[in-house]
């Protein structure tokens, strides 16, 4: 996600640029997938059988509003990653992802196992509690290092150096002189 909101932050394109794109890309793989997974031998099948009539009413309206949906998805995906940071975009996700598994098990049968739908919520649960790990011990001054600091700028009337002539270069010492 931090990559992604850093392309959409750089690049350079408007958000219907990024749904452009990211459609061209997933036509470009469409085939590959197609042939791999045998579905174009269901495709020829389906045509062959409706050789007077290629296209339904019906049919023709589904898969319409189909991409229609996919890409007004697409579009307010792109515009949230460019409005909101990465993690809020996440969160967003999670709470969407659980809504969707939520409603889906209230109105169909045909959903997860009770076994995968608590696999689910351990892994939701897991990224909420997750915080990340304190880096490295000295990273962060200590406060007691932060106090001794004052103290001896204090004592040196504010100043950073404790002799006037210190961390004044050679012509500065010189000058002094």
């Amino acid at each position: 996600m931090v990559y992604i909101k850093h392309m959409v932050t750089n690049l350079g394109l408007n958000t219907w640029g990024f749904v452009l794109y990211n459609n061209l890309l997933s036509l470009m793989m469409a085939p590959v997938f197609w042939i791999a997974t045998g579905e174009y031998v269901e495709v020829f099948a389906a045509v062959g059988a409706n050789s007077g009539n290629w296209v339904e009413q019906g049919a023709f309206f589904a898969v319409s509003l189909s991409c229609v949906f996919g890409l007004l998805i697409s579009f307010f995906g792109f515009a949230t990653r460019k409005a909101i940071s990465a993690t809020a975009f996440t969160v967003t996700g999670v709470v969407n992802k659980f809504l969707t598994v939520a409603i889906n098990v209230l109105i169909w049968d045909k959903h997860a196992s009770p076994f995968g739908l608590v696999c689910l919520l351990f892994t939701l649960i897991g990224g909420v509690l997750y915080q990340q790990s304190v880096t490295g011990a000295g990273s962060a001054p200590s406060q007691r290092d932060s106090s001794a600091s004052k103290q001896v700028d204090i004592e040196n009337d504010g100043d950073d150096f404790g002799d006037k002539d210190e961390g004044k270069g050679i012509s500065g010492k010189l000058a002094a002189v």
